[in-house]
């Protein structure tokens, strides 16, 4: 399991299902989506075990971690 609390704090706060991701946060969702692709791969037994995404970039606008602290 991935944990990425400021990935999942932004989405769940900028976002709504069936709405397009904000693009500020398109790289950091392309990154997790790589991840599960590359491990779904690996656990057919193809290829390396992928390394975990860290350090997901999410910009202080979307964080709602910063926004708290204003």
């Amino acid at each position: 399991m991935l944990e990425a609390p400021p990935l999942a704090r932004a989405l769940y706060r900028h976002c709504e299902p069936g709405q397009p991701v904000p693009g500020e946060l398109y790289n950091a969702v392309a990154e997790v989506l790589a991840w599960v692709y590359s491990l779904r791969r690996w656990r057919k037994g193809f290829g390396l075990r992928p390394t975990e995404p860290k350090d997901l970039p999410v910009p202080p606008a979307l964080d709602f971690a910063q926004e708290s602290k204003e």
